[in-house]
């Protein structure tokens, strides 16, 4: 089996990317790889009506922006500790974007990853369907090993 040396793992808060982040510190330990620990929100944008026209509330925007991005933050530094815990060196990054773009070709080329790890589904109800349009878009575009984790129900 390849030993990897930077594995990027996909994190959103769902039972899915709960256990690509396991399956990550599994194969990390096996490589003796590092982690990047990565969540991606998505822009919000608030559109208001206000008159004659549409309105968008770009302070309520950035405040939504900064308690979602602080949520992210302390999820990663959770999973960041099982990692250290585990004898796993891992490093967390929250991003604004697209979650398929940044996953499979700015983060990935950014930190290097050999590997990147993602759940096959995340929050959002219609992904759950199907594979999930993030892991099926990392899986297509990215130039790296994808690895998709279902949840182990």
């Amino acid at each position: 089996m390849k030993k990897y040396q930077v594995i990027l793992v996909g994190v959103d808060g769902s039972k899915n990317a709960k256990e690509a982040v396991n399956k990550a510190l599994e194969l990390a330990k096996y490589s003796d790889a590092k982690l990047v620990l990565a969540s991606v929100i998505k822009p919000y944008v608030s559109v208001g009506f206000g008159g004659p026209g549409l309105e968008v509330d770009s302070n309520s925007d950035d405040q939504m922006t900064n308690e979602e991005r602080k949520h992210r933050e302390e999820m990663l530094q959770k999973y960041a500790k099982e990692a250290s815990q585990a004898g796993v060196t891992a490093e967390t990054v929250v991003v604004i974007g697209s979650p398929k773009e940044e996953l499979a070709k700015n983060l990935a080329q950014q930190y290097q990853a050999d590997l990147i790890i993602v759940g096959a589904t995340g929050l959002n109800r219609v992904e759950q369907v199907m594979i999930g349009s993030t892991a099926s878009y990392v899986v297509r575009a990215s130039k790296r090993d994808t690895l998709v984790v279902t949840s182990q129900a």
